[in-house]
């Protein structure tokens, strides 16, 4: 999996409603993109965003950002902030998820107790 974290500048005072509005435009124009797994905004205490992205990998990342889609995106952030994020991607290279109930090939949840394991795409997991 291929994570980016995206750091935005700071949003006007004034214009914190469009960019969340824009935000949420952008999902529904990326929504059937391949590969994309999650787009989520968050907001720190200090009002502060940022972006998390997941994708399936790399190049699906990639071939993304060569989308008109994201053309268009970035035309419209334009609009309500003075720069573009700052953006830092990751490889994932161990995963733990709480959202099923195991590694999905029998093993049920807990039985890897006390050992760190690395979820293998399209498999079971492995002792990191």
């Amino acid at each position: 999996m291929h994570i980016a974290i995206a750091r935005f500048p700071t949003v006007p005072a004034g214009r914190d409603k469009d960019f969340r509005d824009w935000f949420a435009w952008s999902n529904d124009q990326l929504r059937e993109t391949v590969g994309l797994k999650a787009r989520r905004l968050l907001r720190a205490p200090d009002g502060s965003y940022t972006a998390l992205v997941e994708h399936e990998g790399a190049s699906t990342f990639a071939a993304m950002h060569a989308t008109e889609a994201v053309s268009m995106i970035h035309q419209g952030l334009g609009q309500i902030l003075n720069d573009g994020p700052q953006a830092t991607k990751y490889e994932v290279v161990v995963d733990f998820s709480t959202s099923g109930s195991g590694c999905g090939d029998g093993h049920g949840a807990g039985s890897h107790e006390g050992t760190l394991v690395a979820r293998v795409s399209g498999g079971c997991c492995q002792k990191a």
